[in-house]
C-alpha cells in the first residue's frame, strides 16, 4: 500500500502558503477559477486520480459536483453526480457537518453491503479522502481525493494540510455566495440612497454569521429622531426630507467604511457595527463610543435654508455575538432599548441589556485609568527566560501593571483595551525603552552581555510611519547594543503593505537590530511571504505545542514549521512549554529552544541574573 504522495514538509508548506494566497486573493469572479487550479495542484502533488468539490443544499438533502480534475487516463464522473441524493452516504454526513475529515484507506473494509461502499466501488474508488466545507458552523460542501488505480495512506500531514486548503476554498465559497446575494438585492431607500429595512434583515444576518466565524461581537444601533413630527408640521415635509438627508450624512460620518447603516422608517435609521472585540465588555464600550458620538453630532444645529434646526436623538444599542440571537429577536431587542432611552427623557443612550450600561461605564473608567497609569508609570516588566540546552539564551519582556487601588491588572484585561483606544503607541514606546535600559545594564554584567530580550511590537505601533525613528532614537538614548535587540511581530502584521513593512524592517536589521514572528501557525494566510521578510526566529503558538503528545494534528503542524523553519534557516522557539511530556516531544522533532511554566515564570531582572549562569533544567513542581 502507497502513502498518499509522501512529500516533505518543506514542499507540503509551500502548497499550502501558494494555494492559501491564491484562494484568498481571488476576486469572486474569479473565484471558480481558482478553486479549479486548487483541485488540480492537490491532486497532482498527493498524486490522486481525482479530486473534486461537492456543493449541498441548504437542507443537506441533495450533493452537486461542481468542480472536477481528473488525472490523465481516468475518466469524468463530474455529470453522473449532479443530483446525488445523500442518503447514500448518509453515516458520513454528520462528521462532516462536525468538521471531521474522513480518510479511507481501504474501501474494501468498509462493511460489505453499506450503500458508502457500493457508491465508492461503482466508481472504481479503492482509497478516499473526504474534507468537510464549513464557515460559520455552516457545511457548505466538501472537497474530496479519490486513487483509483491503488491504495492509498493519508498521513496526519497530509490531512493537516488538506484541511487549511479546505479552509480557504470554504471562506472563498462564502464570500462568493454573499457577494452575489449583495448585488442581487437592490433595495435602497429612495431619498436617502440607504439601504431600506428590507435590506438591512439581511445585511444583519450576514453580519451575525461573519461574528460566528470571527468570534467577535457586534452591534446593532436604532436611532430614532426625537420631536420630527414636529419638523414636518411647522416647516413643511420638504424641510424635513431635507433634515433627513443631513441626518444621514452626519451619522454615516460617524461610521467606518465596514459599518452598515439603513433607514428603517420615516425618523429611524440603524446601524450595525462589526467587529467590536472579543469581549462584551468591549463591545460595550465601543458600540457606546460610536451612539454617543452620533448624539453629539445631531445635537449640534443644522442649517436649514434660512433656519438652523437643533434636534435630539434617543439611541438604543443591543450587542451580538454569533448566530446566538434570530434577527427578529435583534430588532425586538434594540427597539426595546430604544424607547427605554425615549422614557428616560429622550436624547440619551440606552442598551438593551442594562449591565452593558454599566460595563461601558467601566471601560471608560479603564481609559482614564490607563492614561494615569502612563503618567504615574505604574507599569514594570518582566523577563520570561528563553531556554536552549538548559542554558538561559534569552528573554521576553512582558509588561505589567499594579495599579493603586485594584492591584494587579492582567494584561489580557488591558492591553486588547490599549490596542483598540491607541494607547498602546504610548504604552509600546514605555516598554522598548525599559527593555533597552534593562538590556544595557546587562551588558555590563559578564555572565548577561550574551542575552538577547524580544519585545513584542503591537500592529499600530509598527504601523506609525516614524517607527523606525523611534527605535532609533531609544538605542541612541539608552546605548543599547541592537544586535541583543528582538522584536516580535506578528503574522497578521505582515499581510498588508508588504513592501513599507520590508523597508521598515530592513533600515531596522542594518543597525544589527533582529526580528522575531511571534504566535506562528495561527496565520496561514502569510506563510506564502515568509521569505520575504529578514527574520530570524519563528515562534510556534503554545496552541500548537498543548498536548503535543496526544495530538496528531497538532504534531503535524508543528513538524511541518520546524521543517519549514530549517529550509529557511530560521531559528524556533516553541511557546508555552508546560509539561515534561510537550518537552520530549518537541525535541524528538528537532526543536532547540524553549520558553513556558516548565522551566520558568516570567521573573524580575534581579531574579534574571540569579539564574546566570546556573543551567536551567525543567521544573520538578
Amino acid at each position: 500500500m502507497r502513502s498518499a504522495a509522501n512529500p516533505s514538509n518543506k514542499a507540503l508548506f509551500q502548497l499550502v502558503a501558494s494555494l492559501s494566497a491564491s484562494l484568498t486573493g481571488a476576486s469572486t469572479a474569479r473565484m471558480d477559477q481558482a478553486i479549479e487550479q486548487a483541485l488540480a495542484a492537490i491532486g497532482d502533488f498527493f498524486a490522486a486520480d481525482r479530486s473534486y468539490l461537492f456543493a449541498f443544499d441548504p437542507d443537506y438533502r441533495l450533493a452537486k459536483n461542481t468542480h472536477e480534475w481528473c488525472a490523465a487516463g481516468v475518466s469524468s464522473q463530474k455529470a453522473l453526480l449532479q443530483q446525488l441524493d445523500t442518503q447514500v452516504f448518509a453515516s458520513w454526513m454528520k462528521p462532516l457537518q462536525q468538521g471531521e475529515t474522513i480518510a479511507i484507506s481501504d474501501v474494501h473494509r468498509m462493511p460489505e453491503h453499506s450503500a458508502e461502499r457500493l457508491l465508492l466501488e461503482a466508481q472504481h474508488i479503492r482509497s478516499v479522502i473526504m474534507l468537510p466545507l464549513l464557515s460559520a458552523g455552516q457545511l457548505l460542501g466538501m472537497i474530496g481525493l479519490d486513487i483509483v488505480r491503488s491504495q492509498s495512506n493519508w498521513p496526519d500531514e497530509t490531512i493537516a494540510a488538506l484541511e487549511l486548503i479546505a479552509g480557504n476554498i470554504a471562506g472563498g465559497i462564502m464570500r462568493q455566495q454573499m457577494e452575489t446575494k449583495a448585488e442581487r438585492l437592490a433595495f435602497y431607500d429612495e431619498l436617502t440612497s440607504l439601504p431600506n429595512r428590507r435590506l438591512l434583515l439581511e445585511l444583519i444576518q450576514q453580519s451575525l454569521a461573519n461574528s460566528a466565524r470571527s468570534g467577535r461581537f457586534g452591534a446593532l444601533l436604532l436611532v430614532d429622531l426625537d420631536h420630527f413630527k414636529s419638523l414636518n408640521e411647522s416647516h413643511g415635509h420638504q424641510l424635513g426630507d431635507q433634515y433627513l438627508q443631513l441626518v444621514a450624512q452626519i451619522i454615516r460620518h460617524n461610521l467606518r467604511d465596514s459599518d452598515v447603516m439603513a433607514r428603517t422608517g420615516g425618523d429611524e435609521f440603524a446601524v450595525v457595527v462589526s467587529d467590536l472585540g472579543t469581549t462584551s465588555q468591549d463591545a460595550a464600550m465601543h458600540a457606546r463610543k460610536l451612539a454617543d458620538q452620533i448624539l453629539s453630532s445631531i445635537n449640534c444645529p443644522i442649517p436649514l435654508n434660512e433656519h438652523r434646526y437643533q434636534a435630539s436623538v434617543s439611541i438604543g444599542i443591543s450587542l451580538f455575538h454569533g448566530e446566538q440571537s434570530s434577527v427578529d429577536e435583534l430588532l425586538k431587542q434594540v427597539e426595546m432599548a430604544m424607547y427605554r432611552a425615549k422614557a428616560a427623557g429622550r436624547n440619551s443612550v440606552e442598551f438593551f441589556d442594562s449591565r452593558m450600561q454599566t460595563l461601558a461605564k467601566q471601560r471608560s473608567q479603564l481609559a482614564q485609568d490607563l492614561h494615569q497609569a502612563i503618567r504615574q508609570q505604574q507599569f514594570h516588566l518582566l523577563y520570561q527566560p528563553i531556554v536552549k540546552e538548559q542554558k538561559l539564551c534569552g528573554v521576553e519582556a512582558l509588561i505589567r501593571w499594579q495599579h493603586p487601588v485594584q492591584g494587579f491588572i492582567s494584561p489580557g484585561v488591558f492591553i486588547p483595551f490599549a490596542e483598540q483606544s491607541g494607547l498602546i503607541i504610548p504604552i509600546g514606546d514605555w516598554v522598548l525603552k525599559q527593555a533597552c535600559t534593562q538590556l544595557v545594564q546587562w551588558q555590563n554584567d559578564q555572565h548577561m552581555r550574551q542575552l538577547s530580550c524580544s519585545v513584542n511590537i503591537s500592529a499600530l505601533q509598527f504601523a506609525q510611519d516614524n517607527f523606525v525613528e523611534k527605535v532609533m532614537q531609544c538605542m541612541l538614548e539608552t546605548g543599547v547594543n541592537p544586535e541583543r535587540l528582538k522584536l516580535e511581530l506578528t503574522e497578521g502584521m505582515l499581510i498588508d503593505d508588504v513592501e513599507t513593512i520590508r523597508a521598515k524592517m530592513g533600515k531596522l536589521q542594518t543597525l544589527g537590530v533582529t526580528f522575531s514572528l511571534d504566535d506562528f501557525g495561527t496565520g496561514y494566510s502569510s506563510l506564502s511571504y515568509l521569505h520575504r521578510f529578514p527574520l530570524s526566529q519563528l515562534k510556534i503558538d503554545q496552541q500548537f505545542v498543548r498536548n503535543l503528545d496526544t495530538n496528531p494534528h497538532n504534531k503535524a503542524i508543528t513538524r511541518a514549521i520546524l521543517a519549514l523553519a530549517a529550509s529557511l534557516e530560521l531559528e524556533v522557539v516553541a511557546e508555552g512549554v508546560e509539561t515534561q511530556a510537550e518537552l520530549t516531544q518537541l525535541k524528538a522533532l528537532g526543536c532547540e529552544l524553549f520558553q513556558g511554566f516548565l522551566f520558568s515564570k516570567p521573573l524580575s531582572p534581579e531574579a534574571i541574573v540569579g539564574l546566570e549562569p546556573q543551567s536551567l533544567p525543567p521544573r520538578k513542581d
